[in-house]
């Protein structure tokens, strides 16, 4: 075995390298699965995907998982992606996110898998040989060097595409080609002194040539133990200054020294594998600190497996023998019992399956810094975890500069490696879950929450128009109980939209008026207090086509009245609002319709429900929260502010009891009968703004939405907005203690991006958890979301530190567990968290 001792890789063209000595391998990047937070099936799912790839694949292969700090101004690019001309508030939020972000930099892992493409036949074999020899030999005289041979190309990319197709699809494999291996190498000669940009894919380029890695790719120079950092006059006592300097100085052009710890993995638990729980790879992914791993694998089918393992036997019979005739010996057979039980599970274990692969792996782990300590500390942090799991991490001593090769892609197993391979099944070594992924979240967008699935926290950034425009519904609901943070993640919504130039539309519930309150604070805003409008909601006044005009006044009127479409009283309103209509002499209102049912032009025979249904008109048009559609003197709603707000306190609205039956719904108060046509009518309303202009993004959001779902009416209109908003450029946020408040079943199945707030009666957590995902009604997260969520201390509390914990399901169907973030501006933030008292302390202030 010849020990890389530089830069290996000679050759490259599209994913396919070619080393110094000939040797060609392919390189792919992997995407990971989701794991963290996922339930026990999800992750026996997950696993058996990894163990699909370890019994697909034979031979020799690395896997690499590097970890890449996402740069602060990274995010910040995100934030303002898309916003041609970004708010003056806008742009100071993003500034404060760049300044917070200095302090804890987001990150997220990337994957690759190397594979060599051996000879395969005798002829193959040698003319590799042949091709070293010249490739030494134009080195050595100083000749320019040929390029690899075009039908060795076309050789190797066919195996490269037999290696690539059983690749599971779940991983995503992606070719990647010299702008990969760019950032590999960067990151491997740099790593702990900079940070590493996220990983950026880019589709391999088939240029038709080979490009010379020499002229691009990092040559380091490595120095074990830092010796060059040896002060003056102690060169002497060198040998000994290394005992306990385990780590190695990586330099490379451009860039400061870089300190490098490798660890590798020496001892496994004694008592087996436990799963979940033995994810003995993505253990590191707990961790805040950067730790970079590699795993060099060698599969090796069962069947070849089996009969190397046949003469491991034999030798263990012999040692009986040899012991069983040893008087000398006492108990000495206790070792070989136990070799040989272990010898016997092995091979049943090979023998489950035609398909299973004994695994020869060597698990090496990295940590970096600007300087040795720092190195060494991050490395104590990784062995303590894994010391703590019952596994043992060595440092060697002697091999840190052969464990920096063994990362490098396309570079030859080194006799470190060798010393710590470790043996199991497929299966078993599918348990270590190397591909994992905790990401949550749209690639753009507003940061609303940090992910705290594991560790390795990242931001999680939510984007509306930018869902829709990609044919994603950006709809969102929210359930949790009183005081978990639920309107704050809506007013966090609302907040940031506006500032990125979004339209807001709020349907607001609360006593003390809390969104009107934000609006006015945030932009322009048009608020409609129902119990005293300043604004007019009159249908035949407010749309704008007479056909709009009569068929929403038709819906309104026939709600308020309790009618059907087979009563006679609604086959007179809808001919006399179309005659009213024609009537140009006449500006239309409900009140210009109430007297015209009361008017001479009556036909004779309608004139007495003519007047029965005016005289019920009438008492609507004195209640006072009906003014805002019976009042001709109101100015008419105004659409032109950013923001508009319907405050609907003080207005009764009947339950589901009441509306089940046709019975109950006529002996429905008048309040709650006009509180449900209200309601329904201001879904119309809200969702018509999201059709207006395909052009604009317009947020719709509906807390204590049980208000508006309540309502068969109301209900459908906001299911017909969360169906069609994504053509709209539009989207729908609903908020309420219960998932089944959200609405049906249908609606609430409709809405792709969920979040779970702290919900701690266990029955209503089970429920809100089922709506999550069906899979996280158990026990395990029942727990989470009722006593580990945001849990209230002693004092009845709950610490700033933990406030705004969730469960949140974005629109790609991953779950993790969040902690919403305030906006940095003190303004917003402001007037986020800022609750007006309630109205009757209003009142109780303004007598005092």
């Amino acid at each position: 075995m010849v020990a890389t001792t530089r830069q290996p890789i000679r050759w490259v063209r599209d994913n396919i390298v070619v080393t110094r000595e000939g040797q060609p391998y392919a390189v792919w990047a992997l995407q990971g699965m989701a794991y963290g937070l996922a339930t026990h099936q999800e992750k026996e799912r997950v696993r058996a995907t990894h163990q699909d790839l370890f019994q697909s694949l034979t031979g020799e292969y690395t896997l690499l998982g590097l970890v890449a700090t996402t740069p602060p101004e990274t995010i910040v690019e995100m934030m303002l992606e898309g916003i041609p001309n970004p708010s003056e508030e806008w742009l100071e939020e993003c500034e404060r996110t760049f300044e917070d972000l200095q302090d804890l930099p987001a990150g997220e892992r990337a994957y690759f898998l190397v594979a060599p493409l051996g000879a395969s036949g005798v002829g193959e074999f040698f003319g590799k040989v042949r091709e070293q020899a010249g490739v030494m030999v134009a080195e050595a005289l100083g000749l320019p060097l040929t390029p690899p041979d075009e039908r060795n190309f076309e050789t190797w990319k066919a195996k490269a595409k037999a290696i690539e197709g059983r690749i599971p699809a779940a991983f995503q494999p992606q070719r990647a080609g010299i702008s990969a291996l760019r950032w590999i190498t960067h990151h491997l000669t740099t790593r702990g002194q900079e940070a590493s940009s996220a990983y950026a894919f880019r589709p391999v380029e088939e240029t038709g040539r080979w490009i010379n890695a020499a002229s691009c790719l990092p040559e380091p120079l490595l120095d074990e133990a830092g010796l060059t950092d040896v002060p003056e006059g102690k060169a002497a006592r060198a040998n000994l200054f290394q005992i306990d300097k385990r780590f190695v100085k990586v330099e490379a052009a451009g860039s400061e020294p870089s300190y490098q710890t490798f660890s590798t993995v020496g001892l496994t638990p004694q008592q087996g594998f436990v799963f979940p729980g033995s994810e003995f790879i993505s253990f590191a992914a707990s961790l805040p600190q950067d730790v970079d791993f590699c795993v060099r694998i060698t599969a090796t089918p069962a069947a070849r497996a089996k009969a190397k393992n046949r003469s491991a036997e034999r030798n263990l019979e012999d040692q009986y023998t040899h012991r069983m005739g040893d008087q000398g010996i006492t108990g000495g057979n206790s070792e070989l019992d136990r070799s040989a039980q272990q010898l016997k599970e092995y091979v049943a274990a090979l023998n489950v399956t035609d398909r299973e692969v004994e695994i020869a792996a060597t698990i090496i782990f990295s940590t970096a810094g600007t300087d040795p300590d720092w190195s060494a500390s991050e490395m104590k942090a990784v062995r303590d975890l894994y010391t703590s799991e019952e596994w043992t991490l060595d440092v060697p001593l002697g091999g840190q500069e052969q464990l920096f090769w063994d990362f490098w892609p396309a570079s030859t197993p080194s006799r470190t490696t060798a010393e710590y391979v470790q043996i199991t099944t497929g299966y078993n070594f599918s348990m270590g879950i190397p591909l994992a992924v905790d990401t949550l979240g749209s690639r753009s967008g507003f940061r609303i929450a940090v992910n705290i699935t594991t560790g390795r926290h990242s931001p999680v950034l939510m984007e509306i128009g930018g869902l829709t425009e990609n044919d994603i519904s950006g709809s969102f609901g929210i359930s949790g109980e009183l005081g978990s943070g639920k309107s704050v993640l809506l007013k966090l919504v609302g907040s940031h939209s506006i500032d990125r130039g979004a339209l807001l539309v709020v349907v607001d519930h609360s006593d003390n008026q809390e969104w009107a309150a934000l609006a006015r604070s945030l932009t322009t805003a048009n608020v409609i207090d129902f119990m005293d409008p300043t604004q007019s909601l009159d249908p035949l006044r407010l749309w704008e086509t007479d056909q709009k005009k009569q068929r929403q006044t038709l819906t309104l009127l026939s709600m308020m009245l309790g009618i059907s479409a087979t009563d006679q009283r609604y086959g007179l309103i809808n001919a006399e609002l179309k005659r009213l209509l024609q009537d140009k002499s006449v500006e239309p209102s409900m009140t210009a319709f109430k007297d015209h049912l009361t008017s001479s032009d009556m036909a004779e025979d309608d004139k007495q429900l003519a007047r029965d249904i005016a005289r019920q008109l009438d008492i609507y048009a004195d209640l006072d929260f009906a003014r805002t559609f019976f009042d001709p003197s109101l100015p008419l709603l105004d659409f032109s502010a950013q923001a508009t707000v319907f405050c609907t306190h003080g207005m009764d609205l009947p339950t589901k009891e009441e509306l089940h039956s046709e019975h109950s719904r006529r002996e429905m108060s008048l309040g709650k009968m006009m509180g449900r046509a209200a309601y329904a009518y201001l879904a119309q309303v809200g969702t018509s703004v999201m059709y207006d202009d395909d052009g604009q993004e317009v947020l719709f959001l509906v807390d204590e939405a049980h208000h508006m779902t309540g309502s068969p009416e109301g209900e459908a209109a906001i299911m017909t907005a969360v169906k069609t908003s994504r053509k709209h450029l539009g989207a729908v946020g609903l908020a309420s203690h219960t998932a089944e408040e959200l609405g049906s079943e249908e609606l609430r199945g409709l809405i792709p991006q969920r979040f779970v707030f702290r919900t701690r009666d266990r029955g209503l957590a089970k429920k809100n958890l089922a709506w999550l995902d069906p899979t996280y009604a158990t026990d395990e997260y029942v727990e989470m979301i009722s006593r580990q969520t945001a849990p209230m201390g002693s004092d009845n509390k709950v610490p700033d530190e933990r406030r705004g914990e969730a469960l949140y399901r974005d629109h790609l169907n991953r779950v993790g567990k969040i902690k919403v973030l305030l906006p940095l501006n003190p303004s917003r933030r402001k007037a986020v968290l800022t609750t007006p008292p309630k109205r009757s302390e209003r009142m109780e202030g303004a007598l005092a």
